[in-house]
């Protein structure tokens, strides 16, 4: 089962400052609801747990997370995250290529375009409540990196 989600954020904090977060997992990941680094694997590659519930079921998926690339002219980022559950109950593969756009007023305008697809017990929920939990956990994150940048710009 495969659904796609696009969306659109915009932070008053500097390119420079949303860069340095977004390419770096340590910084950027722990804004995402139920997603961890464990450790380093290689050059763009991690691997870490990704948790998350839909509807009465919850999910933990042992995930390895790439930079696929990391286009700093063009300010465009595409990571790629492949999990499987832990319980044996299925996978997941995430595609988020992300676009950078200076604002006029000094902030920057972010567009995400994801692609989903689950595989398993979760993918018999369908794609509305997938897009529906999807949209929440965009939102917190949203919450989540924007907090974060406010801080570090405060810290600066």
């Amino acid at each position: 089962m495969k659904t796609q989600l696009d969306k659109s954020f915009e932070v008053p904090q500097s390119t420079d400052l949303v860069w340095e977060h977004l390419i770096d997992p340590e910084k950027i990941m722990d804004c995402v609801p139920g997603v961890s680094i464990d450790e380093k694997v290689g050059d763009n590659h991690y691997k870490g747990k990704v948790g998350m519930k839909f509807g009465p079921m919850g999910v933990k998926y042992d995930a390895d997370i790439y930079y696929n690339e990391i286009d700093l002219e063009n300010r465009k980022i595409i990571i790629r995250g492949d999990g499987v559950d832990a319980k044996g109950n299925g996978n997941a593969e995430m595609m988020m290529t992300i676009d950078l756009t200076d604002r006029e007023d000094g902030g920057v305008k972010l567009d995400a375009i994801m692609d989903v697809t689950v595989n398993g017990k979760i993918a018999q929920f369908g794609s509305r409540l997938i897009s529906t939990v999807s949209n929440q956990l965009f939102k917190q994150f949203v919450t989540n990196f924007s907090k974060k940048l406010a801080e570090a710009e405060a810290a600066a």
